[in-house]
């Protein structure tokens, strides 16, 4: 009996996201997350906009990294996390969920979901993974007050609410399913995530205005993100406004990031601007899709290992001792921070 050829895994990251685009096509799928933007503008310059700032190297007298940080009470040996991930269409399975949850957990990392059914939000927290539920903002009140009280009695860590989502998506002049989300006053909002008795978190963060209301709201934690392909067409690039958002209030409340980012170079210049902790999704499912819950946790070890790499690089040890002064900007950009 001829015995199968092992399938060796992928040993960089570019192999791994190769792989998985392989494993899409299979299924017929172009790109593994739903584009629900009209110019996808605010991602496009958010990309060119990273790779457009560099770093000075410090070489001499050389460190030990630490990569891991306190979140919702939890230690992570990352600041990469799942960014409120709802099931993509046909992309995903509930197994391939399921796969991305244990992973983020094999790689000491933080799991936030989105859009989900209570049987799926449980399978998740039952991997041992921490587990943030990010509840949307829904026209019927008595559902946003139900889903928070679940994510506290399933065991959730934190609970959040997208305010980016108040008018639902909108592309080729038709918004989708507008009867589902409302935008809500903060009064509302804090009522209901006050209920869940949990640390909560603001969701789609984009202005210093916003920044401060939530603040007053008493969350513990924002979101500067774009929701990259389903909301705002032209909304800031989520690395513009972080620093103007973390300079308002970075001493009153964790600020976190995500939208269009794919490395630890990424994670360190997001830190380097104040982020504590950075948001992963597309890629995410990208590698599920490659190899289940070992392809996730290998793109976050990826993502990990050249953020210590850099870290290393660049002369600090510690998360909390990355500042901005190893970061240089293409002199084709103004500087924004």
């Amino acid at each position: 009996m001829v015995k199968e050829k092992e399938i060796e895994k992928p040993k960089t990251l570019t192999e791994l996201i190769d792989l998985a685009q392989e494993k899409l096509k299979e299924k017929g799928i172009d790109r593994p997350a739903q584009v629900g933007s009209n110019y996808q503008s605010a991602a496009t310059l958010q990309r060119k906009l990273l790779d457009s700032i560099f770093l000075e190297t410090r070489y001499f007298d050389p460190v030990e990294t630490d990569t891991s940080l306190t979140l919702f009470g939890v230690k992570m040996k990352t600041p990469t996390f799942c960014s409120a991930l709802s099931k993509p269409g046909n992309t995903l399975s509930d197994e391939g969920m399921v796969d991305i949850a244990r992973g983020m957990g094999k790689a000491g990392a933080m799991m936030m979901l989105g859009m989900c059914g209570t049987d799926m939000l449980q399978s998740c927290i039952d991997t041992g993974t921490p587990v943030v539920k990010i509840v949307k903002p829904y026209r019927n009140t008595d559902l946003m007050f139900e889903r928070a009280k679940d994510a506290a009695e399933r065991g959730c860590v934190a609970v959040g609410m997208d305010i980016d989502y108040s008018y639902g998506p909108y592309r080729d002049g038709l918004a989708r399913t507008p009867e589902t989300y409302a935008p809500r006053k903060t009064s509302e909002i804090k009522e209901a995530l006050s209920a869940a008795k949990l640390p909560f978190i603001i969701k789609g963060v984009l202005s210093v205005q916003d920044a401060v209301k939530a603040v007053e709201m008493g969350a513990s934690a924002i979101i500067v993100s774009t929701h990259i392909w389903s909301s705002f067409d032209f909304g800031v690039p989520s690395i513009i406004a972080l620093p103007k958002i973390v300079k308002a209030v970075g001493d009153k409340v964790t600020v976190l990031v995500d939208s269009g980012f794919r490395t630890g170079n990424d994670v360190f210049k997001a830190r380097a601007l104040g982020a504590k902790g950075v948001g992963f999704t597309t890629s995410l499912i990208s590698a599920s899709a490659a190899a289940g819950a070992d392809g996730v946790e290998q793109l976050i070890n990826f993502v990990n290992g050249e953020l210590s790499r850099t870290m290393a690089s660049c002369g600090y040890p510690t998360l909390s001792s990355i500042d901005k002064e190893s970061l240089v900007l293409s002199p084709e950009f103004h500087q924004w921070w």
